[in-house]
C-alpha cells in the first residue's frame, strides 16, 4: 500500500543488495581475498577522517552511517542492512572517510582489500553498474532527506523517520531503535523526539511498547509529512 500512497523510495534507506546476481568468478575472488570481521552492537567499523584500506560487505546486522559535529552530536544520514556495501565512496575518490560507520546490532563483515576491489570493478562491467546504481540511489536519498531536514518541522521529520525505519527493519510493521539514534536521524533532541512520539501514540498513528515502535495507521503518518 505504501508504494501507492507515498513516494517512499526517494527517502528510503533500503538499497538493492550489492551482491545480487554477481557472476560466480567475482564471488570466488571475494571468497579468496576476504577477511571476516565480527563486531558487537555499539562498536565502530571505521571513523571519520581515517584512510580507507578496502571495502566492507555487511553479511549480517544493521549499520548506521553518521557524521559528528563539533559538539559531538551525531547526524545519522543513512542506514545499511544485510548484503550492503560500506566504505566504497571515499575509497573510489581517494579521500579520507567523510563519515563514520557504527553497528546498530551485532554485525559480521567481509573486508575486501582495496587492490582486489579495484581490480574486480575494473574488469567487471556488471559490478561497476551495480556500484554506480548503489551510489546514485544513496545520493538521491541524501539530497531528498537534506531537503526534509531543512524545510520540515520536527513532527513531520519524525513521521517520515518512522516510515523509513519501519521499512528498513521490516519486522511486522515494528522496529526497535535507541531514542538517541532515532533523534540523530530526525535531527532533534531526545526530549523533542519523545514528545512527538507521545503525541503520535495518543493519535493512534503508532504504538509504543518497551521501546518498540509499531505503525498502526500508515495513512496518518503520510498525512503528517505532507510531501506529495
Amino acid at each position: 500500500m505504501i508504494n501507492i500512497l507515498f513516494p517512499h523510495k526517494r527517502y528510503s534507506f533500503v538499497n538493492e543488495s550489492f551482491l545480487q546476481n554477481f557472476p560466480d568468478e567475482v564471488m570466488a575472488k571475494f571468497e579468496e581475498s576476504k577477511t571476516v570481521l565480527n563486531l558487537k552492537k555499539g562498536q565502530v567499523l571505521f571513523h571519520e577522517a581515517s584512510i580507507p584500506t578496502g571495502v566492507y560487505i555487511l553479511k549480517t546486522g544493521k549499520v548506521k552511517k553518521y557524521a559528528t559535529g563539533l559538539n559531538g552530536k551525531e547526524h545519522i544520514f543513512h542506514l545499511v542492512k544485510e548484503n550492503g556495501i560500506l566504505g566504497h565512496h571515499n575509497l573510489l575518490c581517494e579521500e579520507m572517510y567523510s563519515h563514520s560507520a557504527g553497528c546498530l546490532t551485532d554485525c559480521s563483515f567481509f573486508l575486501i582489500p582495496k587492490n582486489i576491489f579495484l581490480s574486480i570493478i575494473k574488469d567487471n562491467r556488471h559490478m561497476m553498474d551495480c556500484l554506480l546504481k548503489n551510489i546514485s540511489h544513496e545520493f538521491g536519498v541524501f539530497v531528498n532527506n537534506s531537503k526534509i531536514m531543512a524545510q520540515y518541522n520536527v513532527r513531520e521529520r519524525t513521521a517520515l523517520s518512522i516510515i523509513k525505519l519501519e521499512e528498513f527493519f521490516d519486522d511486522n510493521n515494528s522496529f526497535k531503535l535507541s531514542r538517541r539514534d532515532h533523534s540523530n536521524i530526525v535531527g532533534t533532541s531526545i526530549e523533542s523526539l519523545v514528545r512527538v512520539l507521545h503525541d503520535l501514540k495518543e493519535e493512534e498513528a503508532i504504538e509504543i511498547k518497551e521501546s518498540t515502535i509499531t505503525v498502526k495507521d500508515m495513512k496518518k503518518l503520510i498525512a503528517i509529512i505532507n510531501v506529495i
